[in-house]
């Protein structure tokens, strides 16, 4: 039961359920016509998992950092780190996990994923540091992590995308990022 409990909280600090993110890997193999290209699909979707596992590792290690204010929050108290459920040491581990992971899959299918993956990581490190507490910066870094899905699946199957393509990515990110912000605001002006 204990070790379940663990299984459990180890899944929850991953938040898979936010992959649903990463779904923007697949943008270019949608929009280029390339869909139906032997093996390509394939290559995208192992992409996505690399960055999934990724972006698992981004959250592990903000709530790492942030334990001790979120046992403050109303609503972030109950992450498992923070509520006591999820001990440092396995959630250390399961992010070390993570980044080997995402990154030698990154590796075995894709140098620029790899770039891209490691990019990544750095960005969201300094976001997790104190990016996040700076406002344009905390969305612009955001809204960079949209980017970045869009281009790992892009180069992941060799395609060109058009400047157009480019601008809808960044106002969509943008308008994602910002939107985000907003709701987390309207949650704290709700809860206080």
């Amino acid at each position: 039961n204990i070790m379940f409990n663990l299984i459990l909280e180890a899944i929850k600090i991953a938040r898979p359920i936010h992959w649903v993110k990463n779904l923007a890997i697949f943008g270019a193999l949608l929009l280029t016509g390339t869909l139906y290209e032997t093996g390509l699909f394939k290559d995208v979707l192992e992409a996505f998992f690399a960055f999934s596992f990724a972006t698992s590792a981004t959250y592990i290690f903000n709530d790492i950092i942030d334990a001790a204010a979120d046992r403050l929050h109303p609503v972030k108290k109950n992450r498992p780190i923070a509520a006591g459920k999820l001990p440092m040491f396995i959630a250390i581990l399961e992010l070390i996990g993570f980044v080997v992971l995402s990154l030698a899959m990154a590796a075995y299918i894709n140098q620029l994923l790899f770039t891209l993956i490691l990019v990544y990581l750095g960005i969201q490190i300094f976001y997790s540091l104190g990016l996040k507490n700076i406002p344009v910066i905390d969305i612009l870094i955001i809204a960079s992590g949209f980017i970045i899905r869009v281009y790992a699946g892009a180069f992941v199957i060799d395609a060109h995308l058009s400047v157009w393509f480019l601008l809808c990515v960044v106002s969509a990110s943008l308008f994602l990022a910002a939107g985000k912000r907003r709701s987390e605001i309207n949650l704290l002006e709700a809860i206080s």
